[in-house]
């Protein structure tokens, strides 16, 4: 949990801080200071996601108060004490913090860790000046890579794992249900891996422009899907009632993979669907140990992430964002921590 628990002479830094349900501001805090193996981070950019939105609008249901929001970053290194070979290097991270023993860290699935403390939730997060981040969480930002397009390293891991996560796609056709930035980078990262065809479906206009102009395919309307159902459907989302539409849309004897989280809302289906058709439905919950290939995805030009950046905002905008509809909103808010700022 965050706390502003600091040295009286510390210097001081700009954050946003969220004290609970829609209660929220930028706020001078403590500037963090590095402690054993952690790296201090000057933040260049941070961008907010649909899961910070919740969490700003109150409707985020196991949310942790108070914290500091922002786990898509990018920045420059101001000090690391056990790496200082990184000191003024561009670079991201990854935020999870798991704990190593549990049953879950054993076999490998860290994501599931009984304690796992994330950056941005439970640890504070670069919606700030600055963060603290263990130096091995810490990547270089490939060259030519923007510290705006950095932040979509962080979804990347998410796309990465979700792909995983359906198995083989080589040679198969895949649908992508949603096109906002996560969904737009699983259906880069399934094509990477060799799927006959890719195509995502959203209703917004600008959304499908963004899904062509990456040469993918994209339709408005689901029932493209259900009229000739792709083997394997991603549900990027996060919308609870779209999720039985999901499963007609999957090809019978396909796989379904819910990448887009729903919160707490709840909707009806027949499991008799599933039973019938053979489907197979997955979860795929972030990208923890993905980074390395989410890095070498882009230094390689196999995902491109600049035609999913919007120009950036100042932080003291954020509000404007948290105001906006989803169907007028970017695919990512992106925002650039300048010297004024600081």
């Amino acid at each position: 949990m965050y706390t502003e628990q600091a040295h009286p002479d510390a210097p001081d830094m700009v954050a946003l801080v969220v004290t609970g349900p829609r209660e929220h501001a930028l706020r001078r805090v403590p500037r963090p200071e590095p402690v054993g193996d952690q790296a201090l981070v000057d933040v260049s950019h941070v961008a907010l996601c649909g899961t910070d939105l919740r969490l700003l609008r109150g409707t985020l249901h196991d949310a942790d108060y108070p914290t500091v929001p922002g786990h898509e970053w990018a920045g420059v290194v101001r000090a690391a004490p056990t790496r200082p070979e990184l000191v003024g290097r561009a670079v991201v991270g990854h935020n999870f913090l798991p704990c190593g023993s549990c049953a879950w860290c054993a076999r490998g699935a860290e994501n599931l860790c009984e304690s796992l403390d994330e950056i941005g939730f439970s640890l504070p997060g670069a919606f700030a000046e600055a963060l603290c981040v263990p130096a091995e969480n810490l990547r270089l930002l490939p060259d030519g890579v923007s510290g705006a397009e950095g932040c979509l390293v962080e979804p990347l891991c998410v796309a990465v794992h979700a792909v995983d996560r359906a198995g083989e796609v080589t040679g198969r056709s895949v649908g992508v249900i949603g096109a906002g930035a996560v969904g737009l980078l699983v259906a880069q990262v399934a094509r990477g891996s060799g799927a006959k065809s890719v195509t995502v479906v959203d209703p917004v206009a600008s959304r499908r422009a963004v899904a062509a102009e990456l040469g993918l395919g994209a339709e408005a309307d689901l029932s493209r899907f259900e009229a000739d159902p792709p083997e394997v459907v991603f549900d990027a989302t996060g919308v609870a009632a779209l999720f039985p539409r999901a499963l007609t849309a999957t090809r019978q004897g396909g796989t379904c993979v819910l990448v887009g989280y729903s919160g707490s809302e709840a909707t009806p289906f027949e499991p008799s669907v599933v039973m019938l058709r053979e489907l197979t439905v997955v979860g795929s919950l972030s990208g923890v140990g993905m980074i390395d290939r989410a890095v070498e995805l882009v230094a390689n030009g196999v995902v491109r992430l600049s035609p999913l950046v919007s120009p950036a905002l100042p932080l003291a905008h954020y509000r404007s964002v948290v105001d906006t509809p989803a169907t007028e909103a970017p695919l990512r808010a992106f925002f650039a921590v300048d010297e004024e700022t600081r």
